[in-house]
Parts: structure tokens; C-alpha cells; sequence
């Protein structure tokens, strides 16, 4: 306690001498100013401008000076030590109290080994390698029976002879690093919306890509057949119905058949049809007449099919249109024209039609809510995009792609190893592309200064729960086992295997499998693969 009283009053009574040397030099350059002003000569700016630029950096240095640095660093939430060189504990915050369950007075002026020896601390510190290094040091950090591990950094701070003067070191919680890439994904996904949402049609000039539109990136054979049927197509007036679960990238497709198209040089519009108010749909999509109903404009307006004529258009979401819109569009499609709302004259049109859903469109046709007759007409040319899971051998050409493309938009530097690669090519992917993206530029703006990433950080991040290669398949006999020959978790597993076999034998899908447990098809997927079980029972 003395050692630390000691310390401050230095501070202080330092701090005091300072601030009153400098109020000193204030009060000199403010007299020099003054007296010229009063001199009764002609002063010019020039003249005056060193003296008040001086005054105005001393002004600044008491400022600064007055700021408690202590105070701000007592708030962080991060976990905050510093020691000297000699690794002696000068202060820590109290978060660090908290989360290390121990008291600043037992600490400071203590040796950072007393700490250790208690059994309190990370059992691998890394003060002692940065003041042999004397460089930053950043690395994976476990508390003793503490499965959960946190991100400790610790740096030195040097004198002007380049001795160390301190090591500072912190430390946050993995649970942390996962909220933050929460809140980053939620910022990521705000910051689109202000363009995406703003309306819900966008105009697409192949002559000016959109900024960040990424390629059909994929060597799968997947891939390889959408590419091909793009190919096939693209020269073509027939109508497409691109269809594939939410973010597997089905406008990039939709984008692919135009650039490549005769009409490429022609207007491209795309419509979310979830996305316009179902009163409003038909005048946004063939427009009105003036005087067409309450409100319109005087003028009337043309629609989107009109501003698309002689170009593509791109009806996204199909499967949310009303089935009064529906309609509507099937006549536009059968006759290539469109009658605006409240006109009686048709308009001819020539126009390539692109839709693309993530519904199940026969799904629909059986509730009644989507026509029958328009799910044939569009469905001329269907491409279907399998999710990420199904085209694992893509994963690792667009995590490169994405690396790449942030890297360059940000300005950093990121890798990553053969380990963390086979993490994410296991890993299901339920927002498929679009979450992979997220994750990649997560990880290129968060964890660009991490010379690498450990998987630990990256179950964290993906809030992955357990990892399957982790968890070898059970091998128990189908003898009953007495109490105490299996552990609580080997008789969890076994439990859960038998129970999947089971399923197994009774189904002829993963989905039915999903439906019958009552769990997702990525975790059905992940369980089999556990357990090495495939559909009917065959052992993989």
C-alpha cells in the first residue's frame, strides 16, 4: 500500500510542477502579446501569430494534462494490468478484480509471480516474454479450471533510452469477441440496408459494376453446372426462375445472365417483391393512368416493366407477390404487354424476365397461395443454387476471395491457416454465402493484427458449440452397461446415436430425419457425421 501511495504522490506533485511552469510561459506569451497591442505600433498578424500559437499549444498541454487517465482506464471493460519491468503489479483495473475474483491491495506492488503461484492467474503470462522480447505478444490465455479462453495482449512501454518503463497487458473474455462480432454483423447488415432498403427496386448499369458485387466465385461441380446452364442461356429471351435458400447468391447469378447477354447494354431492373406493399405492387410494377385512384399523380407514372422494356428485369422474391399481382403479371408474360392501372391501352413490351425465390414455389402452389400457371411460365429455364454445405470444395476459393477483397478495402493484412480452413469447410453455414462474407470481413477488420487465428477464437466467433472431429464416435457394445461403466457423456452420446440410428432406418431424408427430432437439417447432418451414420442405418 505504501509502494503505491509513494508512486501517485510522485505523479502528482510532478503533475503540479509542470502545470505551473507552463501557466508560467501562458502568462509570459499573453504579456508579450499585450504589450505589442499597447506599444502604439503598427502590429501586423504576422507579427502576433508565433506568440498565440505558442500560447495556444501551452493552452492545449494543461488541457490534456488535466485528464485523470486512471479514471478512464477504471471504466474499460477489458481486463487491464500494468507491471514495471521488474514485473512488479503497479496497478490493475477493476475489471480485472472482477473477473479474476481478487482485490487491487492484495495486488499492487507484489510480484506478478505471487499471482501466478496462486493459481489466479493465466496459467501461461506473457509480461515475461514481452520484456524479453520486448515486442507486443498476443495469444490464447485459459484461467485455471476455466474451459473458456480470452484474448491476452500485453505490450512495453519504452523510455527515451529505449529501456522498458512498463508492460501493460489485457485481456477479454471469448464471449466478448462473439458479442462484437454480433454487434459487427448487425453494423454490417445496418450499413447495407441504407442502400438496399432506401427502395426496394435497384438499377443495375453493367457498365459501372456496384461497388463490392462479387463474381460467381466456385469450382464444385455444383458450380460448374450453374456456370454452364449461365452460359447457355445468356444468349436467350427465356424466362429464368433461379431459386435457392436465403444468401447462396442468386442475384449473382441474375447478374451473370445479363452481363453476358445481347441485352447487357439495356436497362436492368431489379424489383424485391417481398419489399413493396402489396397496395402498392401493381402501379409500381405496370404503373398508373392519371387520376387512377386516390392520390396518383397527376401525370401518371410509368411502371417497372415499362422503364425495363427492351431490357432485363429481375423479380426477386417471386414467391411473396400477391396472388392479385400474380395475375396480372402471368397476361404480361403471355402477351408481352402491360395495361397500366386505370389505362385501357396496352403497351407493347420486349423484355427478358429473371425471377428468383428462396420458397418452396410447389410448396405454395399446394396452399393456394402461389398460381400454378405462373410458376409454368417462369419456370422455363430453372437454375437451383445447393447451399453452401453441399459445395464444400468452394468454401476455400471464397474465403480466399473474400480475404482478398477486404483486404484491399481496408488496408490489412490477414491469413489463415490449413487448420482454421478445415473448421469452416465443416461447419454448415446456415446463412450459406452471406454469412460466410460477414464472418471474412469480421475477421480482416477485427483480427488483422493476430499473427494467426486460433480456432478456439473461431468457434467463438461462429458460435460453434462443439467440434465434431473433437468428439470421436462412440464405440459402445449393445450390451446394458450398469451404472458406473459409462460416463455421463459417453451415456448422453450413445443415447443420441441409438436414437439417430433409429431414426435413420425409418427415413429417406435428412429433412424428414429434421422434422421427426425436431432440430435443423445442418445439425442432423453434423450428428451423422459424428457418429458415422448415414440415411437407413449403413455405417459410413
Amino acid at each position: 500500500m505504501f509502494y503505491k501511495e509513494s508512486i501517485m504522490q510522485k505523479n502528482t506533485k510532478d503533475s503540479f510542477r509542470t502545470d505551473r511552469e507552463i501557466m508560467q510561459d501562458i502568462g509570459n506569451s499573453i504579456s508579450v502579446i499585450m504589450d505589442r497591442l499597447n506599444s502604439g505600433d503598427t502590429v501586423s498578424k504576422d507579427d502576433l501569430l508565433p506568440e498565440l500559437q505558442r500560447a495556444k499549444e501551452q493552452i492545449h498541454i494543461v488541457t490534456t494534462a488535466s485528464i485523470n487517465y486512471q479514471i478512464v482506464v477504471d471504466h474499460l471493460d477489458e481486463n487491464v494490468m500494468i507491471t514495471d519491468s521488474d514485473q512488479t503489479i503497479l496497478y490493475v483495473n477493476p475489471s480485472f478484480e472482477h473477473s479474476f475474483n481478487i482485490s487491487r491491495h492484495e495486488l499492487i506492488g507484489s510480484p506478478l509471480s505471487s499471482l501466478v503461484a496462486s493459481g489466479r492467474y493465466f496459467t501461461n503470462p506473457i509480461v515475461s516474454e514481452v520484456i524479453r522480447d520486448k515486442r507486443r505478444i498476443m495469444r490464447l490465455a485459459f484461467l485455471p479450471n476455466n474451459e473458456r479462453p480470452s484474448i491476452a495482449v500485453g505490450f512495453p512501454i519504452f523510455d527515451a533510452e529505449g529501456k522498458i518503463l512498463y508492460v501493460v497487458s489485457t485481456d477479454r473474455s471469448l464471449s466478448s469477441f462473439s458479442d462484437l462480432r454480433d454487434h459487427f454483423n448487425s453494423f454490417v447488415s445496418s450499413l447495407r440496408s441504407i442502400h438496399q432498403m432506401g427502395s426496394a427496386v435497384k438499377v443495375y448499369d453493367s457498365a459501372k459494376m456496384i461497388a463490392g458485387e462479387d463474381p460467381m466465385i466456385g469450382s464444385s461441380p455444383q458450380m460448374k453446372q450453374i456456370q454452364y446452364l449461365v452460359e447457355k442461356v445468356s444468349d436467350t429471351d427465356a424466362p429464368v426462375l433461379i431459386t435457392g435458400e436465403s444468401g447462396t447468391g442468386k442475384e449473382l447469378v441474375a447478374n451473370a445472365i445479363y452481363n453476358s447477354s445481347k441485352r447487357k447494354n439495356k436497362p436492368f431492373i431489379k424489383v424485391n417483391c417481398s419489399s413493396i406493399p402489396a397496395t402498392l405492387i401493381e402501379s409500381e410494377l405496370f404503373g398508373y393512368e392519371k387520376g387512377a385512384f386516390s392520390g396518383a399523380s397527376t401525370s401518371g407514372k410509368k411502371g417497372l416493366f415499362e422503364a425495363a422494356n427492351e431490357g432485363t428485369i429481375l423479380l426477386d422474391e417471386i414467391g411473396d407477390m400477391p396472388l392479385e399481382a400474380q395475375a396480372k403479371l402471368l397476361r404480361v408474360l403471355q402477351n408481352n404487354e402491360v395495361t397500366r392501372v386505370g389505362g385501357t391501352r396496352p403497351i407493347k413490351l420486349n423484355i427478358r424476365v429473371i425471377a428468383s425465390t428462396n420458397s418452396d414455389l410447389k410448396a405454395k402452389i399446394q396452399e393456394g397461395t402461389f398460381r400454378k400457371d405462373l410458376y409454368y411460365r417462369l419456370h422455363i429455364i430453372p437454375i437451383s443454387i445447393p447451399p453452401l454445405r453441399e459445395r464444400q470444395d468452394d468454401i476455400a476459393l471464397l474465403c480466399d476471395h473474400f480475404i482478398r477483397m477486404f483486404s484491399e478495402q481496408y488496408h490489412r493484412s490477414f491469413s489463415m491457416t490449413d487448420e482454421n480452413l478445415e473448421l469452416l469447410t465443416s461447419y454448415s453455414w446456415p446463412g450459406n454465402i452471406r454469412e460466410l462474407r460477414n464472418i471474412m470481413e469480421y475477421l480482416v477488420v477485427c483480427c488483422s493484427d493476430f499473427p494467426y487465428v486460433d480456432n478456439s477464437l473461431l468457434k467463438g466467433i461462429l458460435d460453434i458449440e462443439e467440434d465434431p472431429e473433437d468428439l470421436s464416435p462412440v464405440s459402445v457394445s449393445d450390451t446394458n452397461e450398469t451404472a458406473g461403466e459409462l460416463t455421463l457423456g459417453e451415456a448422453v452420446a450413445k443415447c443420441e446415436r441409438d436414437l439417430l440410428k433409429s431414426t435413420m432406418q425409418k427415413v429417406s431424408s435428412m429433412k424428414e430425419a429434421s422434422l421427426l427430432l425436431g432440430v435443423d437439417t445442418s445439425t442432423i447432418s453434423r450428428k451423422l457425421k459424428q457418429y458415422g451414420l448415414t440415411i437407413k442405418g449403413e455405417e459410413a
